[in-house]
């Protein structure tokens, strides 16, 4: 008889609850109504936000846990979250053994994003209109001109090697003299992200096109499949999964590319919000726009997942 394996075997209310997690997670609850020594020396603010944020945490924990599919991975992912939130809440806010200026307490950091969501909000949309812009355009001029290089074989031995030096350069070695040159920061921001991804996508692009197998493409010069056929229809479906698998990549290097840009000539984002609380060494909002850049990252990863599990229902 075939043994269950543990992603299978239906979840007991015992092993739902009696979890290092939730253990975590309890002690936590139980600590923010503690009384602790920071507030003698700072501040303090409503612990509602963060006990939000910390028990939808725990609930994603147990929505995780419940599916067939990687319960011990949920484990420990959701033991390191929990436990280092509860960790941070009993060094810092209970027990004062960090300075407060540079690690502010973690219920007025969550609070940040009550107080000041109408700015966060705002730099979110400000960001995401540039970063969809110009990441947009590396992929669709990428992508295109890559396939169009690669497919001719003059062409890829004449500018892979110009491609393959361009693309070492990091954008944010050159960003700051695109936005002192282009007219708006919003046109500079554009391009720094577009170079930031459009030399590395278009060299992958180029160097997949070129090393495709040639029984394929044999096999459609057989069948007399003309040149747009043979470049949308099979050559483009060929490399769809590489994109996507690439994404992630290229939108994590956007991203850090636009904050950047932002925190050198911007007067609004998710990167100009971080710098200007820097300048005025209020690290609580500091704290506050970093995790939401990493939220940010995190949600469009999962979008990016997605779209794979939609659009590539083939594998080779």
């Amino acid at each position: 008889m075939k043994t269950p394996r543990e992603d299978e075997i239906p979840l007991s209310l015992g092993a739902r609850f009696l979890n290092v997690p939730t253990l975590f997670f309890i002690i936590h609850l139980a600590a923010l109504f503690l009384p602790g020594r920071m507030v003698l020396r700072t501040r303090m603010y409503s612990p509602v936000p963060f006990t939000v944020v910390l028990v939808f945490a725990w609930l994603f924990f147990q929505y995780k846990l419940a599916r067939e599919e990687g319960r011990q991975a949920a484990r420990d992912v959701g033991a390191i979250v929990l436990g280092f939130l509860a960790l941070w809440e009993l060094a810092v806010s209970k027990l004062d053994l960090l300075p407060f200026v540079f690690v502010p307490a973690p219920e007025n950091v969550f609070f940040i994003y009550v107080r000041d969501y109408r700015l966060i909000l705002s730099g979110f949309l400000r960001s995401m209109f540039l970063l969809l812009t110009g990441f947009g355009a590396s992929l669709l001029l990428g992508i295109s001109l890559g396939i169009a290089v690669g497919w001719v074989p003059r062409l890829r031995k004449a500018i892979f090697p110009i491609a393959k030096a361009l693309s070492t350069v990091p954008a944010m070695i050159y960003g700051p003299y695109l936005v002192v040159m282009m007219p708006t920061f919003t046109s500079a921001s554009i391009l720094v992200i577009f170079c930031g991804t459009f030399w590395s996508l278009f060299m992958n692009m180029i160097n997949r096109v070129g090393t495709i197998d040639q029984r394929i493409i044999n096999t459609a010069k057989i069948l007399n499949v003309k040149t747009r056929t043979m470049l949308f229809n099979i050559i483009l479906p060929y490399t769809i999964p590489l994109i996507i698998n690439d994404l992630t990549v290229f939108l994590s290097i956007s991203v850090m590319t636009l904050t950047v840009a932002e925190m050198i000539g911007a007067d609004r984002g998710m990167g100009f919000y971080i710098k200007r609380s820097l300048d005025y060494a209020n690290y609580t909002q500091a704290f506050a726009g970093i995790f939401f850049i990493a939220v940010v990252i995190t949600i469009l990863n999962a979008l990016i997942g997605v779209l794979r599990k939609k659009l590539v229902k083939w594998k080779y």
